[in-house]
């Protein structure tokens, strides 16, 4: 599917390196294999002024996963103190982790089920 991607818009640069093993360590999950793929083409970055792909350690604060995981779950944490918290994050251990948000201020996740598992998610 990537393949396809890259034939339609070409990805702009180099590709970045990514310790992945020191990112999901980090997290504490196992990224999709399809996320890591999209990241290695095109990295963080704008699509049609409208969605942005996060990208741990991204040169462009903006797009950085990392940070952005870190206030998604605090801001998260809050929320919940007020809001009724999803029933698919009642068990321990899950979480979600934002892999990319709009500019409209959504936030798309992943469900964490529970830590050190692997993300499923597309197959892009």
């Amino acid at each position: 599917m990537l393949a396809c991607l890259t034939q339609l818009i070409p990805p702009p640069s180099e590709p970045r390196a990514t310790d992945w093993d020191a990112v999901q360590d980090q997290l504490g999950v196992t990224l999709p294999t399809g996320y890591k793929e999209l990241i290695r083409a095109y990295g963080g970055s704008n699509w049609d002024d409208y969605l942005y792909l996060l990208e741990p350690g991204c040169p462009n604060d903006n797009y950085d996963l990392i940070d952005w995981e870190y206030q998604q779950t605090e801001a998260l944490e809050g929320l919940w103190e007020f809001e009724k918290k999803p029933d698919e994050l009642a068990d321990t251990g899950s979480r979600v982790i934002p892999w990319a948000t709009t500019d409209n201020g959504e936030c798309l996740y992943w469900l964490v089920k529970r830590t050190r598992t692997p993300i499923s998610g597309p197959s892009w």
